[in-house]
């Protein structure tokens, strides 16, 4: 994994591999669950766009 990346938030997965999707567009891919981040300018808009998370907050 590389170390800038977060775990994958649906199986806490730290197999990840940045993939080049189309024409300077990378995304994530968690290799034990198949999860795919959302797209974002090459390697280092794709970290960004992994990264980003909102966080939940519990209204009660």
């Amino acid at each position: 994994m590389n170390e800038d990346l977060k775990p994958c938030p649906f199986c806490g997965g730290t197999d990840l591999e940045i993939l080049e999707i189309d024409e300077g567009f990378c995304a994530i891919a968690c290799e034990t669950c198949d999860a795919f981040g959302p797209m974002g300018m090459g390697h280092d808009g794709a970290r960004q766009e992994w990264n980003h998370r909102v966080v939940e907050v519990d209204p009660y």
